[in-house]
């Protein structure tokens, strides 16, 4: 039997430009928090992952034309399927051929602008959003395995939750495994050391 390899990316969509940025933050609070909070502020639901994989895909399309989408896996470009997709966190997991997921990251990496909501009414209000809200695709982790892409998702939120709350990781983590008690079997002292 042969075993399909493949490569999971888990990406983040941040917003630098300060148009994009949520009115909904206060500003009397820590600056260098409301800063990183608009940067990575949240995704408009409008961005699916049936969209988001679709805009992969035509990306490819663009760059690489028929021997990128064939890379992909021909003409339906089944091979790149979004697993993950949180639009509060944005962060999403992107699944695709181990043999060309350097075409998906470079594809990624050249998309800039996202969907974003208008008003309507229902659901034909909610597929109107043109892509007219600039970002930037990060990939941070390509992995083997779904699952160590997530343990990174996570290790990354709960970082930035730590961050954003002027909280060190370290002290976090010293707190949970016992920083600051004394190991019985570590001696910081010199006293063995007669050196005359």
């Amino acid at each position: 039997m042969v075993r399909l390899k493949q490569r999971y990316l888990l990406l983040d969509i941040l917003y630098p430009d300060p148009s994009s940025w949520p009115k909904s933050i206060p500003d009397d609070a820590n600056p260098e928090a409301n800063n990183h909070l608009r940067i990575h502020s949240p995704t408009a639901d409008t961005l699916s992952p049936g969209l988001l994989a679709k805009l992969i895909r035509e990306q490819v399309s663009e760059l690489f034309g028929d021997w990128g989408v064939g890379r992909l896996g021909g003409s339906n470009a089944g091979g790149v399927s979004v697993k993950y997709l949180s639009p509060a966190t944005s962060t999403a997991i992107i699944r695709c051929p181990r043999a060309s997921y350097r075409l998906v990251w470079t594809a990624i990496t050249h998309l800039s602008h996202v969907p974003e909501y208008t008003p309507g009414s229902g659901y034909a209000g909610k597929r109107a959003g043109a892509m007219n809200r600039p970002c930037v695709f990060r990939v941070i982790r390509v992995s083997g395995t779904m699952r160590k892409a997530e343990e990174e998702a996570i290790r990354r939120g709960r970082r930035e939750v730590a961050r954003v709350r002027g909280v060190k990781e370290g002290v976090v983590l010293g707190g949970l495994f016992g920083a600051g008690v004394e190991d019985v079997d570590m001696d910081d002292d010199d006293n063995g050391d007669d050196s005359d």
